[in-house]
């Protein structure tokens, strides 16, 4: 871990109290990842006193910094893009100078050839050859002069590339980081990440090829000791009475319309006494409630599905592996997805003479990549980089593996209609409000999150006022409107 990844001890927050009490007036916060965090630092700017109760050992979920020897590694290929003033301007207060910018490109590796990330037209289509580069224009002004209805994600970018420049470009990775065929995948996996990138976007990068639009992942924010130290920071700020980490939630005794008390295991109930803000994931929140819920939404949870990461740390004996701060391997016969070099976002997070790389492999629940043992899983993982000529062997002098679970919430094609089966019933629930990536089941960022916490923080009382019973709708039209 990071110096300064947040450790409480199993019986409770911060050597304070075993069993947390959420009061009259109070937050009880389900999960301590980055959302959770959130609410409690914000609250906690606002002296809403509150609760919060994390599974893990530790706080931080999905954004975590490990310590392998002398080197530090983050859970993923993490970048915090600097797109909400406001937001950015609370991290730089928090972070002080340990915020830097780091202006590293990221890539796709597809044939032993290297393109922009996010993809660029030009750049794919100049390492294509005149007579793919013809092809493929011909299929972009057909699927531009007759588009398909965009059902689904292959609709979208077969409208957008036409297939045979969609297919490498952006369906293959897209295929293997969901688990699912592009065209069982909606539309809304595109991300912003794609926005402005199409017909245009080619036309404007051959007229002015020295004119390009600013690189979502060439140029972002980062901190000196690791993406974890964010949470940490925030984690720090907070009272440590009220932070609970060994504290899974295993039930919630609801009559309906109430949540009276959190079951947690191995610990007595915990009374409820004012709002229950839950950023587990949106599956795990349904199971928590049971019985409480209607079947329509527990049957609906049953078809919604989340996408674990198992990640792969190398220590290299090498100074650097390459200049890229994430590489993106879409060919489909690999489990490899991406890998990212640590060293290009700080210099601190390896010794001189070393380089780490992240490797991340997509997996589901029981699958065979799943349960692959640990050890088999790295000498794969090494097999498949050398094998396409991104690493040598003789370079790794040592592995550890880890597992993210519900990293990606998945988006099939009808996964829109379960959350609002789910979201409906929720609503009848006076003092419950969801927020996360989990919680919301929507793929999105730190800055979304911080974002979304914010609003949500800043539409409740003070400590001498009452909370206002429900989440107001513009949290999510905040946040949907960020650039």
């Amino acid at each position: 871990m990071s110096r300064e990844t947040a450790r409480l001890p199993p019986g409770g927050g911060g050597g304070g109290a075993t069993r947390p009490r959420a009061s009259t007036g109070s937050l009880a916060i389900l999960g301590g990842g980055p959302a959770g965090l959130a609410v409690a630092f914000y609250a906690t700017e606002r002296g809403i006193p509150f609760a919060l109760l994390e599974r893990a050992t530790e706080l931080g979920g999905l954004c975590r910094t490990f310590r392998c020897g002398e080197h530090l590694y983050d859970s993923g290929a993490h970048r915090l893009h600097d797109r909400d003033d406001e937001i950015t301007a609370d991290l730089r207060q928090l972070m002080g100078e340990d915020l830097h910018r780091v202006r590293s490109p990221s890539q796709i590796y597809d044939r032993g050839r290297f393109f922009d990330f996010p993809p660029t037209p030009l750049n794919w289509v100049r390492g294509s050859g005149l007579g793919e580069a013809v092809r493929i224009g011909a299929e972009i002004l057909k699927a531009r002069w007759r588009p398909r209805p965009e059902r689904s994600f292959e609709d979208l970018a077969a409208n957008r590339y036409g297939r045979r420049l969609g297919r490498p470009l952006l369906m293959s990775y897209t295929e293997k980081l969901w688990g699912l065929p592009a065209a069982a995948l909606a539309p809304d996996v595109a991300t912003r990440r794609l926005a402005g990138l199409g017909l245009r976007s080619l036309l404007f990068e051959v007229l002015l090829p020295r004119r390009r639009g600013a690189h979502l992942d060439g140029s972002f924010l980062y901190p000196r000791l690791g993406y974890g130290s964010l949470t940490a920071r925030l984690a720090a700020r907070l009272p440590a009475g009220c932070l609970h980490a060994a504290h899974e939630v295993t039930g919630l005794d609801c009559d309906g319309r109430t949540i009276h008390a959190i079951r947690v295991a191995g610990r007595p109930p915990v009374a409820v006494g004012g709002r229950v803000v839950s950023t587990l994931p949106l599956t795990a929140l349904v199971r928590c409630l049971g019985q409480a819920l209607p079947a329509a939404a527990r049957q609906a949870a049953a078809q919604l599905r989340f996408r674990h990461v198992r990640l792969v740390f190398l220590r290299l004996g090498m100074a650097r592996h390459s200049r890229n701060a994430t590489i993106y391997v879409p060919e489909p016969g690999l489990a490899v997805s991406r890998l990212s070099e640590p060293k290009n976002r700080s210099s601190a997070m390896a010794p001189a003479g070393e380089t780490g790389l992240v490797v991340e492999v997509p997996c589901s629940t029981g699958d065979a990549l799943y349960d692959l043992d640990g050890d088999l899983l790295a000498a794969r993982v090494v097999g498949e980089l050398a094998g396409i000529g991104l690493l040598q062997p003789s370079t790794v002098l040592a592995h550890e593996t880890r597992m993210l679970r519900n990293a990606y919430p998945v988006y099939s094609l009808d996964y829109a209609e379960h959350v609002a089966a789910i979201r409906e019933a929720l609503a009848a629930i006076e003092n419950l409000d969801v927020l996360g990536r989990g919680g919301l089941f929507w793929y999105s960022h730190l800055h979304d999150q911080l974002r979304c916490a914010k609003d949500y923080v800043g539409s409740l009382g003070t400590r001498s006022e009452p909370l206002r019973a429900s989440m107001p709708a513009h949290i999510l039209r905040s946040a949907s409107r960020l650039k």
